[in-house]
């Protein structure tokens, strides 16, 4: 029916190489004054592969499947919300703009609210137009609408199956 796949913006992966980069740099000409030893190279291999590790993270695909069972969300290794959302558990569906900064303060899976009834998972990687779920007994969740045609599409099977949506 409706599938999308995210990644965090590639601006933070230039972070990532310049921050990691100037740090090496720094600890190579500090290593390089005091002479060469073991602990030196250790300590650039392991800011190296933590630089690198971390990049590999924040590029991994967050993929959002909506089909006639439910929503199936795969963000690993960062799965903390809903893995498959049945749509016996939506009660509603509401839509806002929204701007991952702003209102979520990041980007990637972010949560607000502390209770568990007034918990929002957001799966926040670009500032648009959101689809948010409430669920009975669970927290809410969403995710951006890229292609509003075929979304209208998911809305109007929604409707036909009893799901309050707010456009």
């Amino acid at each position: 029916m409706y599938r999308e796949e995210f990644r965090i913006p590639r601006a933070f992966l230039w972070i990532i190489a310049i921050t990691g980069g100037s740090t090496l740099v720094m600890t190579l000409a500090l290593a390089s004054q005091d002479g060469w030893n073991t602990e030196a190279l250790l300590a650039a291999l392991i800011i190296s592969l933590v630089q690198v590790f971390t990049g590999w993270l924040l590029m991994r695909p967050c993929r959002i499947a909506v089909g006639p069972s439910g929503i199936d969300i795969s963000y690993r290794p960062f799965n903390i919300g809903p893995k498959h959302v049945d749509w016996s558990e939506v009660v509603r569906v509401t839509h806002r703009k929204v701007d991952p900064m702003g209102d979520f303060m990041g980007y990637g899976v972010r949560m607000t609210g502390w209770k568990r009834a007034d918990r929002v998972i957001a799966y926040a990687f670009n500032e648009g137009h959101y689809a948010f779920f409430a669920r009975t007994n669970a927290p809410s969740f969403g995710f951006q609408i890229t292609r509003p045609d075929e979304w209208e599409q998911v809305l109007t099977e929604l409707e036909a199956k009893g799901i309050s949506v707010t456009r």
